[in-house]
């Protein structure tokens, strides 16, 4: 990894504690945790994460703290499901084991994956434009993924409009799969 990918991806980092400290408190908050997984293990999990979300960010699609808010949920998520599901008691930092495909075949990664095509599915209804602009951007729904400028050209945006869309978008999914989170929970 280049100095200067790191230094972009860093540039901001008072956002990126912020966004870090909010979704380990999200998912403290969120999920039902057993004693003995400390609540600054969840946190350095999630400072982890950000270092190798820097190899796997693309600086040409979106700000790196943009591409947090996207992923860093989820895949904090995954590390504390797989550190429960393993039974250990030591920092979550200390795990071996990496997203690999053997994720995608538990029932918390299917159950999650049909709750965003859910979530997708109400955007779509109730916000089509902005659902046009995150399937593009992401790559869905058989899409290519696409630059936001590209997206505004095909969808005929001003300047700038397309970011707002996919903003707004994202926001829907996110209070979507939160809402989703809380019925699951019984409340």
């Amino acid at each position: 990894m280049s100095r200067d990918r790191m230094a972009r991806a860093f540039a901001d980092f008072d956002r990126i504690q912020q966004l870090v400290e909010r979704a380990a408190t999200r998912l403290l908050r969120v999920l039902d945790l057993p004693s003995w997984l400390d609540p600054e293990d969840v946190m350095q999990e999630g400072f982890r994460i950000v270092c190798e979300a820097v190899e796997r960010w693309d600086p040409e699609r979106a700000r790196f703290t943009t591409y947090l808010y996207l992923h860093l949920d989820l895949f904090l998520r995954r590390a504390i499901l797989r550190r429960l599901r393993g039974h250990a008691e030591c920092p979550l930092w200390e795990e071996e084991e990496e997203f690999g495909d053997g994720i995608h075949e538990t029932v918390e990664a299917r159950e999650e994956l049909e709750a965003l095509q859910r979530a997708l599915q109400c955007l779509k209804e109730e916000m089509p434009l902005a659902f046009a602009v995150v399937v593009r951007y992401f790559g869905l729904e058989g899409h290519a993924p696409c630059a936001i400028t590209k997206i505004e050209r095909q969808l005929g945006l001003t300047r700038g409009e397309g970011q707002g869309w996919l903003q707004r978008g994202l926001d829907r999914l996110r209070s979507l799969l939160q809402e989703r989170d809380g019925e699951g929970r019984g409340g």
